[in-house]
Formats: C-alpha cells, sequence, structure tokens
C-alpha cells in the first residue's frame, strides 16, 4: 500500500483534478489493518473542500485526531448523503462523520460514543442582540416575533409542538433553505433566525456578509456520533473509536477544536468557500429518520 501524505494529497489533487479523496498517513504500529473509508458532504464549518482541493471542518479535525490517537489511516470520500448511508448498509463505506442517534440506523451502523454536542439557537442581526430578548419560546408568541426557518430540519420539541399555532398567527416564515431565511432576515421579512449554532453564521456570512448573534436560549441539543458499517473489516473499531474519544476528550483536545471552529472569524477565513463556491446549507448528513424526521 501506497501510504499518501496531507502534502502530497494536495499536489496530486491539483494535478489530477480529483479532490474527492484524501489519505491521512498511517503510522508504523497502526491498529488498523485497513484504511478506513469515510464518507461527508460539503457542510462548513463540519466538513467541506476548501479553495485548494483541501478536506476541512471541525468533524474532519476530530475525526483525524481519533485516527492519529489510533494510528489509523483515514480516506475522505465525498457523496451524497444517501449514498453514504447505502455504501455503510453494504460495508463499502466504514464511517459516516456528524450522526444523530436513530434506532433504525442500528440496523446497518454502530454508533461511537457522544464525540460533541449540536445545538439548535434562534440567532438575530448582530445590530439588534441587544433590543431582542428571548428567554423561552413562549417570547415568541408574546412579543411577536416573526421566526424564519428552513422547511427541512430538526429544531426541538417546542418548534414542532407550536409551529402550527405560529403558522396559524404569521408568526412562521418558511424557506426552501437556510441561504433564504438569511435573505430574508436582510430584508427585514422576519426578526429571529433557527437554526444550527455553528454552521448558520457560516452560511449567514458566506451568502449575505451578515453578522448575526445567538440568543442566550438554547432550543434544542443533541448527541453526535461517529457512525461505523456493521460490515465493516474493522471488527474492533467501534471499541478503539470510544477509548480514543474518552483519551481526547479527557486531554480537552476536542474542546480546544469546537473552540477554534466557534470563535474563528468568518471574514478572515481563507479555507471557507469562496463566493464562487457553492455553500451547502441543507444541513450536511441529515436525512429522514424511520419517523420522517430530519435528523442527521
Amino acid at each position: 500500500m501506497i501510504v499518501i501524505t496531507i502534502k502530497k494529497i494536495v499536489i496530486l489533487a491539483a494535478a489530477f483534478c480529483l479532490p474527492s479523496f484524501f489519505l491521512y498517513g498511517q503510522v508504523p504500529d497502526s491498529r488498523c489493518t485497513n484504511t478506513i473509508k469515510v464518507g461527508f458532504n460539503d457542510w462548513p464549518p463540519y466538513a467541506w473542500l476548501d479553495n485548494v482541493g483541501k478536506v476541512v471542518g471541525l468533524d474532519v479535525d476530530m475525526l483525524t485526531l481519533v485516527a492519529k490517537d489510533l494510528g489509523c489511516e483515514l480516506e475522505f470520500i465525498r457523496m451524497p448523503v444517501k449514498r453514504a448511508h447505502q455504501m455503510l448498509k453494504t460495508g463499502t463505506l466504514d464511517m459516516m462523520m456528524g450522526a444523530s442517534y436513530t434506532q433504525d440506523r442500528t440496523l446497518y451502523a454502530d454508533f461511537s460514543d457522544t464525540y460533541r454536542n449540536e445545538e439548535v439557537r434562534l440567532f438575530v442581526r448582530a445590530e439588534h442582540a441587544s433590543h431582542v430578548t428571548i428567554e423561552q419560546w413562549q417570547d415568541i408568541f408574546s412579543k411577536k416575533l416573526k421566526l424564519l426557518a428552513p422547511g427541512y430540519g430538526w429544531y426541538g420539541q417546542d418548534y414542532l409542538a407550536t409551529k402550527p399555532e405560529l403558522l396559524r398567527q404569521e408568526l412562521l416564515i418558511i424557506s426552501p433553505n437556510s441561504k433564504q431565511s438569511v435573505q430574508m432576515l436582510v430584508y427585514g421579512r422576519g426578526d429571529v433566525l433557527i437554526g444550527d449554532a455553528i454552521s448558520l453564521p457560516y452560511i449567514a456570512a458566506q451568502s449575505a456578509g451578515l453578522s448575526i448573534t445567538p440568543l442566550p436560549l438554547v432550543v434544542d441539543s443533541n448527541h453526535i456520533h461517529f457512525m461505523i458499517s456493521k460490515k465493516t473489516t474493522h471488527s474492533d473499531l467501534v471499541k478503539e473509536v470510544n477509548q480514543s474519544i474518552l483519551n481526547l476528550s479527557t486531554r480537552g483536545a476536542f474542546a480546544r477544536v469546537v473552540q477554534k471552529w466557534q470563535h474563528v472569524s468568518v471574514a478572515n477565513t481563507r479555507t471557507l468557500p469562496s463566493a464562487s463556491q457553492k455553500v451547502d446549507d441543507t444541513n450536511g448528513a441529515m436525512n429522514l429518520s424511520s419517523h420522517s424526521i430530519l435528523s442527521r
């Protein structure tokens, strides 16, 4: 097997225009006998290809730390989400990142321990942060605030339970995607945005050059896992990954990665997609669960 370093990968990807495959070096005493094939799709800032064709992102950083800790080689393969799940089922793909636990997925995949939490927050334009306060979900009704939300996604039980009433009172404006919700906020068609706590600020900055501020209320919180194919040849991979997650969490390595992506200045981040690149705002690995609810 030819092991290709990160530096060589960038050179080869540029030369052959094949940026979808990335190998991360395996050390001599590796506990992995085969390369771990990881499916991903572009969803900044969790995983995407930067301007030079390198796979980057929060989840990429975390899984790379695990791989280095275990001495494993990773191959990142860009593909649609549905294809990735199908390949997990057949064992032609070993792993996916950024996954929420659902019972139907346990038929074909094992879940690692939680490696990060995902939050759904409410956002306002930065210049309006001192004027809009929401301490509880019902404040949206009492203050007659117009909520902007994409038509897909899981935004918590409060949103699900009150969605009909929000629509009846004309306090909810549903759009096809996060980018259009951001545009509506720019044009003053709504007061508050709802979405992922880390990805939504990136989408706002990239699609509209807009700075948004999260409100203190956490609408929903979800545990995020690595999904590992039950047909993978790495029989002890789940156990090894879980031990590595514990080790890295204890050392604060994962917390530093999250902090990095939470605090990086979007305006000065050169690795974000350029204006000419399409920003995928379809919530990454989200897909329908057995309950017809979108979950990653």
